[in-house]
């Protein structure tokens, strides 16, 4: 990448004080400006993006300043490097369909030809918080089963899901094996209903410690996530889930009228 590419992709970022006059670390500021190059397309997906050398001249910056930046971008899924050959613009390399209700994330995977392990982090049966009693229809106090697993292609964790399942809608499903049977398959398996209806909520939001931690993010990192609210075929709702997605994913869908 040439340095006319970074004088031409907006302005020049010299680090210093914010537009309220806070102090804005060098590191931000190179990294909001090779973001802005790769949101406005300046900086396409596959594109190598300026070296840490070029980078350093530019903004006359130290080593540990631009790697800190690319690893920010990296973070966010933005960028991938390749040992030996560079940093590139990452091209998303899973998308998951949300035409498809409802949205499975290990069918998702599967259908798009990638191998994945599950990983179950915690389990427990206990009363859920108040709200989520309400979206299931359980009564107060009534106990419900939880489960966060961490879904990873080739060696990488890439979703972190937690679910709360009725266990007077499936009881026994506590005990099921999740690391082999997904959570959808069991639920039909032990209810003896077919998932009939999905309602998804989708937001951005900062990942956190815990599941930046289960994700492999630093707990700023801003990620999208899914809440979905499973019924059966009997109206019943069963299931109330939260999938958090590592960056570098895409979510498509296709209506008509």
């Amino acid at each position: 990448m040439s340095e006319d590419v970074m004088t031409n992709g907006g302005s020049t970022a010299d680090g210093g004080a914010d537009k309220d006059g806070s102090f804005v670390p060098r590191y931000v500021t190179v990294a909001d400006f090779l973001r802005g190059m790769i949101y406005n397309h300046e900086l396409e997906p596959g594109e190598k993006i300026p070296s840490e050398h070029q980078l350093m001249d530019h903004f006359d910056i130290a080593r540990g300043t631009a790697r800190h930046a690319i690893k920010i971008l990296a973070d966010e899924g933005l960028l991938k490097q390749a040992h030996g050959r560079g940093t590139f613009v990452s091209r998303p390399d899973i998308t998951h369909d949300v035409s498809r209700f409802p949205l499975s994330i290990a069918q998702s995977l599967t259908d798009q030809g990638k191998s994945f392990e599950t990983h179950v982090v915690g389990s427990k049966v206990e009363v859920p918080p108040p709200a989520i009693q309400v979206a299931l229809d359980v009564k107060p106090g009534v106990p419900c089963f939880y489960v966060q697993r961490v879904r990873c292609v080739a060696g990488e964790p890439m979703v972190c899901q937690e679910d709360w399942v009725s266990l007077v809608e499936c009881p026994g499903v506590d005990q099921v094996d999740y690391a082999t049977e997904t959570m959808f398959d069991a639920i039909e398996r032990i209810s003896g209903h077919k998932i009939k209806q999905s309602h998804m909520t989708y937001s951005a939001r900062n990942v956190g410690r815990d599941f930046g931690a289960s994700l492999g993010c630093e707990e700023s990192t801003a990620v999208l996530v899914l809440e979905q609210l499973i019924s059966l075929d009997d109206g019943r709702p069963v299931s109330w889930g939260r999938t958090w997605f590592k960056p570098g994913q895409t979510v498509t869908g296709t209506t008509s009228i």
